[in-house]
């Protein structure tokens, strides 16, 4: 057993490749399946929603498939065999180019793998961190993360601009996928022991009720998220303006990450109903405004509020998980399955969406579904909390 915590500097570096990779590979891909197979939007919709059932399933089988193993494989090694099989997954299109059932086989098999990763990932970065200790760790994971999947999206137009081929936009993701093995020799074999005296002393009264909450609403915000990605540009185009609209749709990124910059350098956040509060309202009234805004000026208020509302509930959610939780890897794989299905709802969604009403009308329907989906999303997040009172009570 290794009684000292895993080594941050080691872990935030496998962090930062990973969430490269991980950029380059969600975001490379329906590129790829744009451009070199034709796929259509919905059938992008399709491909985006398996993968985020798969990357749910997956990371919630984390745990299990850890202890079915662990006569064999310590946890080092399950995660170096994570990295392997999703580096080759990626090159597979370079290897059979025509073939969509390699395509297909890639994508799942990488969806996968990388839900494997993250909760192994999260328990090294918090196990044997309690309190001030492990939200500090979160905080140097959250921005190491941020800026790092954003990357990817640099580096791929200067692929297309040097003439290779699309396919290179998933396969940077085994290129990095090998750097990040060989940063696992500096890991511990498992990760730190998380003593139970210290760990108990560390979960504050209201904090299952809270993670709770925040396991509603983690989901919902990256339902929300998939919902305005697609109808962002249609509201940039509807409001003119001169700005380009890949900058103002970063803007929402910008300011997730200011917000986790800020809740990693101050504690007033953690142990409070009101974090999450600000966090629902955040993320409802930033979507509506961008939504239903009628100036480009309120547009970016919208995406601002929507950002600070994603950043406090990522945060939030992943340290009631991780403290609750011990830092097992269960702990990492239920956070990691809620962003999952945040990622395959969200594409249902739209789906439905073209569905009901046709692609000329799908982002407004999308909208409307989207909304439905929050309000019947309210009680639950709520119950939690009226539980809570009456327990104080």
């Amino acid at each position: 057993m290794n009684a000292r915590p895993a080594p941050l500097g080691a872990v935030l570096a496998v962090t930062f490749l990973g969430s490269v990779s991980g950029g380059a590979f969600w975001a490379g891909i329906f590129f790829v399946t744009a451009q070199r197979y034709g796929f259509s939007p919905a059938r992008n919709l399709v491909l985006a929603s398996t993968m985020g059932a798969v990357y749910a399933i997956a990371a919630s089988l984390a745990g299990p498939l850890l202890r079915a193993l662990g006569r064999h494989l310590s946890p080092r090694a399950l995660l170096a065999g994570a990295l392997g099989i999703w580096a080759l997954a990626a090159i597979a299109p370079l290897v059979a180019p025509a073939s969509h059932i390699v395509l297909w086989a890639t994508t799942l098999i990488g969806a996968a793998a990388s839900a494997i990763i993250w909760p192994i990932v999260e328990s090294y970065l918090a196990a044997g961190r309690h309190g001030a200790g492990m939200r500090g760790a979160i905080g140097w994971f959250n921005v190491t993360w941020t800026p790092a999947t954003a990357i990817p999206l640099l580096i791929i137009p200067l692929l297309a601009q040097l003439g290779a081929d699309v396919l290179w936009a998933i396969a940077l993701s085994a290129i990095v996928n090998v750097a990040a093995g060989l940063v696992l020799f500096a890991f511990p074999a498992r990760p730190g022991v998380h003593a139970p005296e210290q760990a108990h002393a560390a979960v504050g009264r209201e904090y299952p009720w809270l993670m709770r909450s925040a396991s509603v609403l983690l989901p919902l915000s990256y339902l929300m998220s998939a919902t305005l990605s697609p109808v962002l540009p249609h509201r940039l185009a509807t409001v003119g303006g001169t700005t380009p609209g890949s900058v103002v749709a970063a803007i929402w990124m910008l300011a997730r990450f200011a917000v986790l910059l800020l809740m990693w350098r101050t504690g007033f956040w953690h142990g409070r109903w009101g974090t999450l509060a600000a966090a629902a309202f955040a993320l409802v009234a930033g979507t509506a405004t961008v939504l239903l805004a009628p100036t480009l000026t309120l547009i970016i208020v919208g995406l601002i509020l929507f950002g600070a509302g994603m950043g406090l509930t990522y945060y939030a959610a992943l340290y009631y998980s991780l403290t609750v939780g011990h830092a097992a890897v269960d702990a990492g794989g239920s956070f990691e399955a809620l962003i999952g299905v945040g990622y395959c709802v969200g594409p249902l969604l739209g789906l439905v969406a073209h569905a009901a009403a046709g692609a000329t009308d799908a982002a407004r329907a999308t909208v409307g579904i989207t909304l439905l989906a929050t309000a019947l999303t309210a009680y639950p997040g709520l119950r939690p909390y009226l539980q809570a009172r009456r327990q104080r009570g």
